[in-house]
């Protein structure tokens, strides 16, 4: 479920994602080379050793910034729980996975009367009355309302 945060504060704050935490069922960290020195304990040779290491991420929320669609997992952190207790920061709104995508309508939108009443008219056959939208019949009442005439 994306939340979104807001900064209360006039500095920026930086929360560290844990492991144990925020990498539940799937890791989000970043794979890292790190080169140490190893000291074979025999021979008290030195060697460079090269390991792999997961780091984890962080959130930078700069001053009075709103972070939309974080993971809900960032509520559970004790670092930004603490945040959230003190007044530092704010849910904004919580939305469920299925309404973050826009819903579209199957009616287009009705012209507004004034747009109706400027469209131009052309004449359907020579010797008739033009047929343009302002002498067709009212969709509705609230179109006849908004045109000035009576249902």
């Amino acid at each position: 479920m994306p939340v979104t945060l807001e900064s209360r504060t006039r500095r920026m704050q930086v929360f560290h994602l844990s492991h144990e935490v925020f990498c539940r069922g799937r890791c989000a960290c970043s794979e890292v080379t790190v080169v140490v020195t190893a000291e074979n304990p025999r021979t008290g040779e030195r060697a460079p050793r090269r390991l792999q290491k997961k780091v984890p991420g962080s959130i930078t929320v700069l001053a009075r910034e709103r972070k939309p669609g974080l993971p809900s997992a960032v509520l559970e952190l004790a670092e930004v729980k603490a945040a959230i207790a003190r007044g530092y920061l704010r849910i904004v709104e919580q939305t469920p996975d299925g309404a973050a995508q826009p819903r579209t309508e199957s009616t287009p939108p009705a012209l507004p009367a004034n747009a109706a009443a400027s469209a131009p008219n052309t004449p359907a056959a020579a010797g008739t009355p033009t047929a343009g939208p302002s002498a067709a019949a009212p969709a509705s009442a609230a179109d006849a309302k908004s045109a000035g005439k009576e249902p």
